[in-house]
C-alpha cells in the first residue's frame, strides 16, 4: 500500500481492483500508513492559507466501494479533530445484487439500499456518533437519540436526523443532482459553504454543485418506486430517465445528441425487467435508437 493509491481511492478514482485492494487493507489490525496519511490531510486542511477543496463527485460504478473525496476526509478530521494519531477502521455495505437490501445498523435504524449503492461508516458507528457516507441510493428509517444526530454525507451534502424517515438518491439525475426527500419527521440540510434547510414532510431538497438548491415537493410512487420495486417515469426528462436506469442496472448509457436528452418520458416498468427490453420499448415508443456497444454500455441517438 502506498499514499498515491490511498489518494486515488478517497479521491474515487481506484478501478474496481484497485478498490477492493486497499478496502481489504483497511480493514486490517494495523494500518500506520492511513494514520500518516490522514495526518497529512489534517495538516494541509489547517494551513493558514487553505484553497477551497474541490469536492468530487462519487461515481464507482456497479460493484466499486466509494468513501468520498478528500474532501470528505478533511471534513471528519475537521470535525473530530484528533488528539493524537488513531488508526481508523471502516465498514462498507454494498448492494451488488439485483434486489433491494435492508441493513439494520448497530443503533437499530433501518437502511434499504437500492440496486449497485454503497454506504460506508466508520467501525466505531454508534459508540460516540453516527454517521454514513453514501453513493446511490437508499430509504433510511432512523431511532431517534437526541445524543447522537445521525447524519448521511452525499458529496458536499450532509443530511441530520435525530428520528425519521426520509430518502436520498446521488444518481438519478443527469445533473449529479443529489435528491433528499422527507417522508416523516424533520432533516436539517447543509452543505459545506453555510446553506442550511429544514426540510418538512413532502419536501424534496434537490442540489447540485455550482447550482442553488431548488427546495421541491415530490410524488411517493416516483421517489419511492424502486422500494415498490418499479421504475417509474413521469414527464421526466429523457437523460434523467437514464441516468436512473444507470443507477438501477449498474450500467453506463451514452447520449450522443445532447438535445435529445430534453425530450420527455412517462411509463412505468417492472424493476424485474431486462435492460433490454427496457430499452427497446423506449426505442419502439419514443423513436430513439440505443446501440449496445459492450457489455455494460449503450448508446443512444434519434432514428
Amino acid at each position: 500500500m502506498d499514499k498515491q493509491l490511498l489518494e486515488k481511492y478517497f479521491k474515487g478514482d481506484c478501478s474496481e481492483q484497485e478498490a477492493t485492494a486497499v478496502e481489504a487493507w483497511l480493514s486490517g489490525a494495523d494500518t500506520p500508513l492511513l494514520d500518516e496519511f490522514m495526518m497529512e490531510k489534517w495538516t494541509a486542511a489547517n494551513e493558514p492559507i487553505v484553497m477551497k477543496p474541490k469536492v468530487h463527485r462519487l461515481w464507482y460504478g456497479a460493484a466499486a466501494a466509494v468513501l468520498g473525496a478528500v474532501a470528505v476526509l478533511t471534513f471528519l478530521w475537521q470535525h473530530h479533530p484528533p488528539q493524537r494519531p488513531l488508526a481508523v477502521k471502516w465498514d462498507t455495505l454494498r448492494n451488488k445484487t439485483n434486489n433491494i437490501q435492508l441493513f439494520t445498523m448497530a443503533d437499530g435504524s433501518e437502511v434499504w439500499l437500492n440496486t449497485h449503492s454503497s454506504l460506508i461508516c466508520q467501525q466505531d458507528y454508534n459508540n460516540t456518533r453516527r454517521e454514513l457516507w453514501l453513493n446511490g441510493e437508499a430509504y433510511f428509517k432512523v431511532v431517534k437519540d437526541d445524543q447522537r444526530p445521525f447524519l448521511v454525507h452525499t458529496g458536499n451534502l450532509t443530511t441530520t436526523v435525530l428520528g425519521t424517515v426520509f430518502n436520498i438518491a446521488t444518481a438519478n439525475k443527469a445533473d449529479g443532482s443529489i435528491q433528499v426527500s422527507l417522508l416523516e419527521g424533520k432533516v436539517a440540510v447543509s452543505t459545506q459553504d453555510n446553506f442550511n434547510k429544514i426540510l418538512l414532510p413532502g419536501q424534496m431538497l434537490q442540489y447540485a454543485d455550482g447550482k442553488a438548491p431548488q427546495l421541491l415537493t415530490f410524488a411517493n410512487n416516483e421517489v419511492l418506486d424502486w422500494k415498490k420495486g418499479k421504475i417509474h417515469f413521469d414527464n421526466t426528462l429523457l437523460a434523467d430517465a437514464l441516468a436512473k436506469l444507470q443507477q438501477r442496472y449498474g450500467c453506463n448509457i451514452v447520449l450522443e445528441e445532447k438535445q435529445l436528452g430534453r425530450k420527455k418520458i412517462s411509463g412505468e416498468f417492472n424493476r424485474d425487467m431486462s435492460l433490454e427490453k427496457i430499452l427497446s420499448t423506449l426505442e419502439y415508443v419514443h423513436n430513439i435508437s440505443f446501440t449496445r456497444v459492450d457489455d455494460s454500455t449503450f448508446h443512444v441517438r434519434s432514428k
